[in-house]
Order: structure tokens, then C-alpha cells, then sequence
């Protein structure tokens, strides 16, 4: 569906947006490239989806070289007409109604006002904007915003859609079924190119995972593999009020007969500490331990490894916060 060769960019700022990266996305490939802001994930984003100019290295489309699709305008116009595009900013008529933006939408596309109407209806109906139909979209939250915006990126089943912060904005119910529309179209065929920072998102939608740093591809695989990498264990964080007596610590008779599968356990103030090799099964033991010391159980947090301790173990570095990636700069 596409093929980035070296795609790289570079701002009229003289800021790097990307730096010769490659990859590519077949049919019901869901391709989820993560990075902190600054990263370059949304200047990807925007190349691939033929909003910037691919220049230096060279972007495929459908089989189709960008370079020369570009100059011949049916060419570009068809290329186009098969991509959809979720920006993280919804930008609509805010005079005009949801179904209103929608069938504007629609009609860029090219497609018949009849079928618009009828793919509006199961897409607003699956994302639970019916309610909504006949508002202004100035009276719309962020979230409603976000799945209009979703709605009218699909309403002409694209074969390539792009979405840049799937979930953000949406609460837990639009959220799952967000993911249960990306998940089907990824079955008929459809490529997903999608941005995002939530390592659980990104661990439920992806077969690929991309990691970006400073406009560089890092490490790229399934989050499987990736996972496979880290090789890490499982936090067990009990916290606790009261101590350990003086005599009796964590390496004393009371956490003695925890399984060979914890490979550490410490004392914090208000906090046990244990790793896991097993995950959370050691958990009944642990817990009948503590207690057995003669502390009070107040909560459990249990914390598998994820995609940021990936991306820490290829950088150094957390994936939280930096410069922005949404560039001011309108080359």
C-alpha cells in the first residue's frame, strides 16, 4: 500500500521533521510508529500521506511512484481519493452540522450523496454520534469531534488510512469501538498508518511497531518481538502501612518460601517491592507473605514491561515529552 525509502525532511525552520527512513505497509497491515514529540512521527505522517513533498528519498503509493503521480493531475487525484486521513486536530464548519461536514467530506471524495448517507449511518451509529447528526459541530467536544473527523476519513473506504493519535480525545467505550472499525478494515484489506505514545494502544492494534528518535528509525518488529527484547519482569509494587520488624527484613524467614520465579523483593517505606519472572502468578504467595509479617495490605500495582522500556533500551532515554512535533512552520 506504501513503500518509504529513505523518506526524509527537512523544515524551511532548517529543523530536521525526518531523517532516511524506510518502511512500508501492505494490506491489513496495522503499522504504529511511536516516538516522543519531536520524534518525527507526525512529519511521517504527513509525508506518507503526500501533504509534504517526499524529498529526498522516494514514497510508493499503491504501486505508484509519488514523484510522477505528483505532476500528472488524474494520477494525483486517484492516489488521493484512496487514502484517509485522521489528523490529532479536527478541523471542520463549525455553522455546519456533523451529517452537514460529513456529506462536504463526502463530496471531495466524489461519492454519491446516497452512499454517503448510507456509510454515514452504520459509521456514526458504530461510533455513537446519531445523537449528534443534526448539531452544530461548534457545540461539539474534542471527542466528538475526533470521531466525525474518523467517520469522514472512512466514509469512502480508503485502502490506506492514516490516523495520528487514534484514541485521544475518546473515552473508554468510543475507544474500544474505534479499535473494533480499525481492526475490521485491517481484515478486508486495509493498511493502517497510525501515531501514537500509549504503549497499551499501541501493543492492541499494532502487527508492526516503529520506533522513532530524532527522525531516526531505532527498532522496528511486532510488539512481540520488541517485547522479546527487554526480557524484563514483572513489578509487584504492595503497598503497605506499618514496617518490618527490626529483625525480620525481606530476605528474613517470613519471604523465605516465595517461588524461585521472584528475583528480587525490597522494602520501601509504605512499599514491597518484588519482581516476577512469571508475571503476576507469584501473586498469592506474595501477598500471604506480607501479610504474615504482620503488615496491612492497602493496594496491589502490578506493572508489566511495555513498548517504553523498549524504546528506553534503544535510547537511553524515556518516551515522554519534547519538543513539539507538530511544527509551525506551513512549507
Amino acid at each position: 500500500m506504501f513503500a518509504a525509502t529513505e523518506l526524509s525532511f527537512t523544515y524551511p525552520s532548517g529543523r530536521k521533521g525526518l531523517g532516511k527512513v524506510s518502511l512500508k505497509g501492505a494490506p491489513g497491515d496495522r503499522v504504529v510508529v511511536m516516538g516522543p514529540n519531536g520524534s518525527g512521527k507526525s512529519t511521517l505522517l504527513r509525508l506518507v500521506s503526500t501533504e509534504l513533498p517526499s524529498s529526498p528519498g522516494s514514497l510508493e503509493l499503491f504501486g505508484e511512484a509519488w514523484e510522477s503521480s505528483r505532476r500528472d493531475f488524474r494520477k494525483r487525484r486517484d492516489l488521493r481519493k484512496k487514502i484517509g486521513i485522521v489528523q490529532d486536530t479536527p478541523v471542520h464548519v463549525e455553522d455546519l452540522t456533523g451529517m452537514e461536514n460529513g456529506l462536504l467530506f463526502a463530496e471531495l471524495y466524489g461519492l454519491p450523496r446516497a452512499e454517503a448517507l448510507g456509510a454515514f449511518a452504520a459509521l456514526f451509529t458504530s461510533l455513537g454520534l446519531d445523537e449528534a447528526l443534526d448539531v452544530p459541530t461548534r457545540e461539539y467536544s474534542y471527542g466528538m469531534k475526533k470521531k466525525l473527523l474518523i467517520a469522514e476519513a472512512l466514509v469512502h473506504n480508503p485502502d490506506l488510512l492514516i490516523v495520528d493519535e487514534p484514541a485521544l480525545g475518546l473515552d473508554p467505550p468510543s475507544r474500544a469501538a474505534l479499535l473494533r472499525i480499525l481492526e475490521e478494515r485491517s481484515e478486508q484489506g486495509v493498511c493502517i498508518l497510525a501515531a501514537t505514545n500509549e504503549p497499551a494502544l499501541a501493543q492492541e492494534l499494532a502487527t508492526v511497531v516503529v520506533l522513532l528518535h530524532e527522525g531516526e528509525v531505532v527498532a522496528h518488529g511486532s510488539p512481540a518481538e520488541l517485547l522479546a527484547k527487554v526480557g524484563g519482569a514483572t513489578r509487584i509494587e504492595v503497598h503497605v502501612t506499618g514496617s518490618l520488624p527490626a529483625d525480620l527484613t525481606t530476605t528474613g524467614p517470613a519471604f523465605e518460601g516465595l517461588p524461585a520465579d521472584v528475583v528480587s523483593i525490597r522494602q520501601l517505606p509504605g512499599r514491597i517491592i518484588a519482581e516476577s519472572r512469571s508475571g503476576s502468578d507469584v501473586l498469592p504467595q506474595l501477598v500471604g507473605a506480607v501479610l504474615d509479617a504482620g503488615l496491612k495490605i492497602e493496594r496491589v500495582e502490578i506493572r508489566e514491561p511495555d513498548l517504553t522500556d523498549v524504546f528506553t533500551l534503544f535510547t537511553g532515554r524515556a518516551l515522554g515529552t519534547e519538543a513539539s512535533d507538530r511544527p509551525v512552520e506551513n512549507p
